[in-house]
């Protein structure tokens, strides 16, 4: 096969190309670079013309490393003799204070000025460890007791007002009102509890405002009701017990319907919000709040049902229904 281009380049740039190409070696250097150069100190080749730039820069990159290598020398107490590599392995003190914890520096503020409160701190991190083990971080734990302290009130306000709820209706209509109460009750849930499911299939209505829409309902209504108690014609102070007395009957059925519905709006609400790992650890706390509400809640009719009044300690009832909304508020927030 001929060595000439089958396809030569017919440009003036392309003649000169191959012509420089065909010239010998020796006289076509221009893409040899010489490579013993005899760097010297004083940055100069073997020749001793200072014009060569590689040279230059070679010579005074020598003398920067010579004075390195002298000042690392001095300052390790190494032999000028030594290389500079021996003391590569040691750390810097900058190195080994990034190791080191600081005593100061990874504490809160809090704990450094208040002592006592770190000890209160530490000692619940101990208990909550205990209790929960290592998969449940305390946030999380905080929240679930404001989600408790929602049905503690929940709880606590059913328990009281269902403690006044056969006496009321006993005082206004009698005592034989209460089976018929109950069996019209059972209606008015029915009622209550379609409602309830209506909006809780609207998809434009998240659950805990169903809280707010529901314990404000209930508060305007046992607040109405606690006054009307106070009524000297309605309330208790006509000691004359009559069927025609519709607020016991209201008070008995209202009451009997937030407790069907408030308590199963909690743990829909609840069930949504946990997942099952942490239902396991939290939902024990949630039962246990709402067991001291039901013994708070009668305690506190028996104690203060003769001191404060019927219609006073029902107000309290009323209470806890526009409680149980700000804790809901504070969960979700």
């Amino acid at each position: 096969m001929s060595g000439r281009d089958p396809f030569p380049m017919q440009s003036d740039e392309a003649r000169r190309l191959a012509a420089s190409v065909d010239k010998p070696d020796s006289e076509n250097n221009w893409n040899r670079m010489d490579t013993t150069v005899d760097i010297n100190n004083d940055g100069s080749n073997n020749d001793g013309s200072g014009a060569d730039i590689v040279s230059g820069v070679g010579g005074e990159l020598d003398q920067q490393a010579s004075l390195m290598a002298s000042k690392i020398a001095l300052g390790t107490g190494a032999s000028k003799d030594g290389s500079i590599y021996d003391d590569m392995d040691k750390k810097s003190k900058a190195e080994i204070y990034m190791e080191t914890d600081d005593d100061y520096l990874d504490h809160d503020m809090t704990d450094r000025h208040n002592p006592t409160f770190s000890k209160i701190k530490n000692t619940a991190l101990t208990i909550h460890r205990y209790l929960f083990g290592d998969k449940l971080p305390p946030t999380e734990t905080i929240r679930t007791m404001v989600l408790s302290s929602t049905l503690f009130f929940m709880i606590g306000g059913y328990w009281l007002l269902r403690s006044l709820k056969d006496p009321i209706i006993t005082h206004l209509c009698g005592v034989s009102a209460i089976p018929k109460a109950k069996m019209l009750s059972v209606f008015v849930v029915l009622f209550v509890v379609s409602v309830y499911n209506r909006l809780l299939d609207n998809p434009n209505i998240p659950k805990h405002k169903l809280f707010y829409i529901f314990g404000m309902f209930y508060f305007c209504l046992f607040s109405v009701i606690a006054m009307l108690l106070t009524h000297p014609t309605i309330g208790l102070a006509n000691e004359t017990a009559d069927y025609g007395r519709v607020l016991g009957w209201i008070s008995y059925c209202s009451i009997e319907s937030f407790g069907s519905v408030m308590v199963s709006l909690f743990w829909s609400f609840a069930n949504s919000n946990y997942s099952l790992e942490s239902k396991k650890a939290l939902y024990g706390l949630l039962v246990a709040t709402a067991q001291v509400g039901s013994i708070l809640g009668p305690t506190a009719v028996s104690t203060y049902a003769e001191t404060l009044g019927v219609a006073s300690v029902y107000g309290m009832g009323a209470l806890c229904m526009l409680l149980l909304q700000s804790t809901m508020y504070m969960y979700v927030n």
